[in-house]
């Protein structure tokens, strides 16, 4: 295993960081810890005009940015601490989301804590949050990736993250809202977040080699490049807000989707599918391959059976995905 660290609390900058080592380093397993200074980091498939209280936002000068993960949208500040492990990955071997956090919860019973694993991806203390994942593949090479909520502001969490309901009409899914807690709640003493780090690095590090790198000056420079031109950019940050004439939106065990359709003369014009299913994949492919198709149940089902459903939708099956192109029964459906 190799570690490294980006050395910034820039977010735009850490997750190029992080997308660049998932795409390019491909010759052992890497683990980042990092940490952002105030952002809001939405999931690949949210719409930021529905999970963001953008004039709060922009108050209180929070950074918002889209990572390439889906599930739903989170606060980062410097009461945070991220990791970002990544692997190879066997299409035959699954997802073990608790294989992989494994080494977080063992971390913290160095302070007495007992952390458990909950639904798809969740950590909790007492009952209440205090981490999510998420995963994401690049051909063989998987990352996980997650946040500890340590000392977070959740005061400030709370005021950024929620949209008063009778302001907007929902067009995209929001985030289930947890109920969370800081890890610091629970330990008498102040947590020093460098000793988390080390205990991390300690746990994952454990049954093989470990050694810590650095990127060179050119990998470098690639980074700030895609931190300019993507993670920066507007494009990335705001292109889910879907219009439509029809939509509709059901939530299932494995997450919530919410489908945005264009419908002309029968068929698919334009295809927008957001929610916080743990996506392995981007839904683009998907909607590509929805759009000019005839607005039919069964040739929609077809598609989607047709396809590696897991690697789009995480759990949610086939049926469930084409129930919410068709059915009115659900948390809101018809016309836009």
């Amino acid at each position: 295993m190799k570690y490294l660290e980006t050395a910034k609390v820039d977010p735009y900058y850490n997750l190029a960081f992080e997308e660049y080592v998932l795409k390019n380093c491909r010759d052992d397993d890497y683990l980042i810890l990092w940490q952002n200074e105030n952002t809001i980091v939405m999931g690949l498939h949210q719409n930021p005009y529905e999970e963001i209280n953008l004039s709060k936002a922009e108050e209180l000068k929070v950074n918002i940015v889209r990572r390439i993960t889906g599930g739903g949208t989170v606060y980062h500040d410097l009461g945070n601490l991220n990791y970002s492990y990544i692997t190879d990955w066997n299409e035959g071997r699954g997802v073990d989301f608790g294989k992989l956090l494994e080494p977080v919860i063992e971390a913290f019973r160095e302070y007495g804590l007992e952390i458990e694993l909950k639904g798809r991806n969740d950590l909790l203390l007492d009952g209440k949050k205090i981490s999510g994942s998420a995963q994401t593949l690049s051909k063989n090479r998987l990352l996980q990736h997650g946040t500890l909520l340590i000392a977070s502001d959740l005061e400030l969490l709370s005021g950024v993250l929620h949209v008063s309901p009778d302001k907007f009409q929902s067009k995209s899914v929001k985030s289930v809202r947890s109920r969370v807690t800081n890890i610091q709640d629970y330990v008498s003493s102040p947590i020093d977040i460098q000793r988390v780090k080390e205990l991390l690095i300690d746990y994952w590090s454990r049954g093989g080699a470990f050694e810590q790198v650095q990127l060179d000056s050119q990998e470098l420079g690639e980074i700030e490049k895609l931190a300019d031109v993507k993670y920066r950019s507007k494009e990335w940050n705001f292109s889910r807000s879907p219009k439509c004439n029809y939509k509709n939106r059901k939530r299932f065990s494995g997450g919530t989707v919410e489908v945005n359709l264009d419908i002309a003369d029968g068929r698919i014009a334009h295809c927008v599918i957001n929610g916080d299913f743990l996506a392995l994949q981007s839904v683009s492919a998907v909607e590509k391959k929805l759009t000019g198709m005839a607005y039919e149940k069964e040739k929609v089902v077809n598609v989607l059976r047709e396809i590696p459903i897991q690697m789009y939708f995480g759990s949610i099956t086939a049926e469930e995905v084409t129930s919410c192109f068709f059915e009115e029964k659900s948390d809101f459906g018809g016309k836009c």
